[in-house]
């Protein structure tokens, strides 16, 4: 039997291995149980709004934190269940588990108040000017993306505090700023990159990504 350092309740990140899941990853899951003959049960990930199906016999990697490392182990999915509105999938380990080094993050639509100035990247602090306020469209633990009423340019950095029940602060670089569509509000939606983040931060917001995604998971439902 494969051993790994789970718990009852610990996040997990999952990446399908199959082409036919054409999909944004990593998805996010829970663990709930481990049975005598070593297979488990986790939360079934959400995807669109919907739980996600996973057939029998793909191929998972399982992504995990446990003190402070990042670890990976590789699965088969066995069968999926609902208890009462909660989807359930049961798999079976694999693969040892290995260390591994992040590269990439989970992405949750989530609604939250920014705060914000844009600078060049010469600017010193004094030189940046007044917060101005926003809202994100998503986040993860790599970068955000901010509905915002000024257009920047690519290129250019970001300095932000986000309130997730406490103050995240970051520097960040745009990449992409699109138009809006139907947002009597805000009229431009910036995506960005984190350079600048505490990795005490990062791991805040990341608890809080995974602790929003948990809670909708347990209700059956999620918000894009």
């Amino acid at each position: 039997m494969i051993k790994t350092r789970l718990k009852l309740g610990d996040k997990l990140e999952l990446e399908i291995n199959d082409e036919a899941y054409k999909i944004e990853q990593p998805l996010v899951s829970q663990f709930d149980s481990q049975f005598p003959d070593g297979t488990m049960e986790i939360l079934s990930p959400i995807y669109r709004g919907r739980v996600l199906y996973i057939a029998p016999n793909t191929k998972i990697d399982v992504i995990y934190q446990h003190e402070g490392s990042l670890y990976k182990f590789g699965a088969v999915a066995l069968v999926s269940r609902f208890s009462g509105r909660i989807g359930m999938l049961r798999i079976k380990p694999v693969s040892e588990e290995v260390r591994i080094q992040r590269r990439n993050f989970f992405r949750i639509a989530c609604v939250l108040d920014i705060e914000y100035r844009l600078y060049e990247e010469k600017n010193t602090p004094e030189m940046r000017g007044d917060f101005k306020k926003g809202l994100t469209k998503d986040i993860s633990g790599g970068g955000i993306c901010l509905l915002m009423n000024e257009r920047p340019e690519p290129g250019c950095f970001l300095e932000g505090k986000l309130n997730i029940g406490q103050e995240i602060a970051f520097t960040g670089k745009v990449l992409r700023v699109m138009r809006t569509e139907n947002n009597e509000v805000y009229s431009y939606e910036t995506s960005l990159e984190f350079t600048g983040i505490s990795e005490k931060a990062r791991e805040k917001l990341i608890s809080f990504i995974y602790d929003y995604q948990r809670r909708l998971l347990k209700k059956g439902w999620y918000t894009k």
